[in-house]
């Protein structure tokens, strides 16, 4: 069989893809090995962030947002989207330095942010730590349930009649005129879009793609105990980097009243509990927060066992 394109891939990059190119009226067929929304989209924690690590991440990133924000209002209440915001916090003079660098960035680039000192930091937030130095509010940001949305794009938005999704469909090789399915079926297409995240090096050895293991806590409800995506301004430099321990504070409220906690280890990490992130997560989340409950929440002392 033949269609304009092949995208490899079910999850929210290779929907968003499907979408769009049927919308402009090309037959895509979708192949995914295993279901909608799986892989990285399904163990991400769907922020929808301006970076600005390099001028073309900021560009990426920007353009992306836009794109979230117009999509928004057709999106379910399923799909969990929310324009919460971004609050960058600054534990320290040398972080604040940091956010003051970050805020004139995206001054100059005409992207709304906000410089919070400690006392408007604790008055945006009241459940931080008192002794945090400030931090830097980007209020367009927005958190979204990356699963389901991948699932609405392939079944529900314009142009759907152009998409035919196969799941369970594993694809062993790829061409620039098509792809071969594990079971030898050959299918044909002017485009070929490889979007199956670290499976993709199965198909282009080529690519340098390096996995990088991350761990995120889910709390029980909650609900307004923060309101905002919260990060740790050292973020930037640990969980950026590719090699070495990276563990830094990244808390998002769900719409659910549920708080995600997430950390990111070394990508050489075969097994979490040798490498312990996961609590070292939550450590420093109570350096952050004076909120205190049972479990993976935040408590009301400043740990001083966290290395």
């Amino acid at each position: 069989m033949t269609a304009d394109a092949v995208i490899v891939g079910a999850g929210i990059v290779g929907a968003a893809c499907a979408a769009e190119l049927a919308a402009l009226g090309m037959r895509v067929e979708v192949l995914d090995a295993q279901g909608i929304g799986g892989g990285a989209t399904a163990a991400g924690m769907g922020h929808i962030v301006v970076m600005n690590d390099s001028p073309a991440e900021f560009t990426l990133s920007r353009y992306s947002r836009d794109l979230w924000l117009a999509l928004a209002p057709q999106l379910r209440m399923r799909d969990a989207f929310a324009r919460c915001g971004t609050l960058w916090v600054a534990a320290d003079d040398e972080e604040w330095q940091a956010a003051r660098t970050m805020h004139a960035g995206f001054e100059a680039q005409g992207v709304s942010a906000q410089l919070l000192d400690a006392s408007e930091l604790r008055t945006c937030e009241p459940a931080l730590a008192q002794s945090m130095a400030g931090g830097l509010r980007i209020e367009h940001d927005s958190i979204v349930y990356a699963p389901t949305v991948a699932e609405w794009l392939l079944t529900q938005s314009s142009g759907v009649e152009n998409i035919r999704v196969r799941l369970g469909a594993r694809v062993s090789a790829v061409s620039a005129s098509g792809v071969t399915l594990a079971d030898g079926e050959r299918i044909g297409a002017a485009y070929v879009i490889v979007a199956n995240g670290l499976g993709a090096q199965q198909l282009l050895r080529s690519l340098p793609l390096q996995p990088k293991k991350g761990h995120l806590l889910i709390t029980d409800r909650y609900p307004a105990l923060i309101r905002h995506q919260l990060l740790e301004l050292g973020y930037i430099k640990s969980a950026h980097h590719a090699a070495g321990t990276s563990v830094a504070f990244n808390a998002q409220p769900r719409p659910t009243g549920q708080l995600l906690i997430g950390s990111i280890p070394p990508s050489t990490c075969r097994c979490w509990l040798r490498c312990c992130s996961a609590p070292r997560a939550i450590c420093r989340s109570c350096r952050h927060s004076t909120a205190s409950a049972h479990g993976l929440v935040f408590v009301r002392r400043r740990l001083t066992d966290c290395r």
